[in-house]
């Protein structure tokens, strides 16, 4: 009776383990992905800064910015804005008229340290 009574338990906390598992095993986030929404619509349509940082990669001595899974140099259309200028913190663009500043990574601010006292 007693042996019936542990494999029956046993039973049981491997029936509860495998109800619970998928809920607590939920994917994690992958830190590197824009969060989704927050915005007003047509977000999936036209890159923001807000939706995370943009890194800088350097292909063939031309320098670009990945934004997703697609990498775009200067000259090329982001969006309905084309990019008029990439730098190591920020990515120039113009749409019509107006061009605007887009900081590759928000919140980040670069400073110079004082000289050392010796």
């Amino acid at each position: 009776m007693k042996a019936w009574r542990a494999g029956g338990a046993v039973a049981w906390l491997s029936l509860l383990l495998a109800v619970m598992m998928p809920l607590s095993a939920q994917a994690q986030r992958d830190p590197t992905v824009p969060p989704l929404g927050g915005g007003s619509g047509g977000a999936a349509a036209k890159p923001r800064a807000s939706q995370g940082s943009w890194p800088v990669i350097v292909v063939d001595g031309r320098t670009h910015v990945a934004v997703g899974t697609r990498l775009y140099a200067e000259g090329q259309m982001l969006g309905r804005a084309r990019i008029e200028r990439i730098t190591e913190t920020e990515v120039w663009l113009r749409e019509g008229r107006e061009l605007r500043k887009v900081p590759l990574y928000p919140g980040v601010v670069r400073r110079q340290l004082p000289p050392e006292q010796p």
